[in-house]
């Protein structure tokens, strides 16, 4: 009889096969999209990722006869759990064959290093914070996963499930092409709107830091209210910036600026995952060229963030800054852009995305679990 061992990660070799995992798992997968080994490798490392700075993670390995058959990670954010929900954690990074038993070994064991930490409420997916993945794909029809989307098989909400946990909230992801049409509405609000005072402009990157500083001001403020959203550091913020801006198109990233202040931003990047097909995660030999070649061929997107200044709401900010990017994914010429991920209770948000002529193609959900 197989013996199946959950154990935590400890020292470079067990580091190892935890980021190999999904590799090795999804490897016959034809819709998953293999995220460069380098980065993944990097979240992991607390000089190169500052979200580790403010948080304390631990993860685990499933070994059936020895051999690696799932993954979890498992989160504590004080910040989060002050401001939402009281005793709680994450888990997040889960990857498993179709094994119920080393699904629930996994999650058996992050609670139990949860509880040790004195949490009593666990939340999951995330990977490690509201700022990064959050979610299951939700069982639908099969397709690739956007940049920075979680992508799962349909059988994980099984597993997750069968563990006890059940659905807290959704997510939900939708589809703009250049047959999409907007609504009289949209047209009744741009005409208003534009003498709002507030000018859109393109990202300036000439600006430096002064450019970032501002967006990342605006972030903190624009999305205080959203479920899940702490305050993030401005490391944490250059971090993510950074890892944006070899392949990121400045006249993709908007601001509407009122007086010289920023009131609201878009953020879109061409989806990368596009480009990596095909390279394992892997760079060399001559990974990175193929990459570099491929990068100006994408043909889609994600649109993954519209914010705007609480007082500065019912402006009209968003939709114009909804229609600059929609001019914008038109001379690119994207056949493609997934607007996601768009919280099911933010109906400011989801009328803004319907009003464009944008159908929700995928959900994602929130599970959680009461621990004693």
């Amino acid at each position: 009889m197989s013996r199946l061992t959950v154990q935590s990660v400890e020292g470079r070799r067990d580091a190892r096969v935890f980021n190999d995992l999904p590799y090795r798992l999804y490897r016959r997968d034809q819709n998953w999209v293999a995220p460069l080994r380098s980065e993944e490798a990097a979240r992991w490392d607390p000089r190169r990722n500052p979200a580790l700075q403010s948080r304390n993670a631990m993860r685990f390995l499933a070994l059936r006869d020895g051999k690696p058959v799932g993954r979890i990670a498992t989160t504590v954010d004080p910040e989060f759990a002050e401001r939402w929900a009281p005793r709680s954690g994450f888990f997040g990074f889960f990857e498993c064959a179709r094994d119920p038993e080393a699904a629930r070994g996994l999650l058996h064991a992050a609670e139990g290093w949860l509880r040790e930490q004195d949490a009593r409420l666990v939340l999951g997916p995330v990977h490690l914070s509201f700022h990064n993945e959050v979610g299951l794909l939700a069982p639908g029809p099969p397709s690739s996963p956007m940049i920075l989307s979680p992508y799962n098989p349909d059988y994980y909400a099984d597993l997750i499930q069968g563990a006890g946990y059940a659905p807290r909230t959704s997510y939900h992801a939708y589809l703009w092409t250049p047959a999409s049409r907007h609504s009289p509405a949209v047209d009744r609000i741009l005409a208003s709107a534009r003498t709002g005072g507030a000018r859109i402009r393109c990202l300036d990157r000439s600006l430096g830091d002064e450019e970032y500083r501002a967006l990342f001001a605006l972030y903190n403020s624009a999305f205080a209210g959203v479920f899940g959203f702490v305050p993030i550091s401005w490391d944490e913020f250059r971090s993510m910036a950074k890892s944006f801006e070899a392949f990121a198109q400045p006249d993709l990233i908007f601001i509407a600026e009122a007086e010289g202040t920023p009131v609201g931003f878009s953020l879109t990047l061409p989806n990368v995952n596009e480009a990596l097909l095909g390279l394992h995660g892997r760079l060399l030999p001559l990974g990175w060229l193929r990459l570099l070649r491929r990068i100006p061929r994408i043909r889609t997107a994600r649109y993954i963030l519209l914010g705007v200044d609480p007082e500065w709401i019912a402006r009209g900010i968003a939709v114009r800054l909804a229609r600059a990017t929609v001019e914008a994914a038109l001379r690119h010429g994207y056949e493609r852009v997934e607007l996601s991920l768009v919280h099911g209770d933010n109906s400011r948000v989801r009328h803004v995305i319907e009003a464009f002529g944008c159908p929700p193609i995928k959900t994602y959900v929130l599970y959680e679990r009461t621990i004693a």
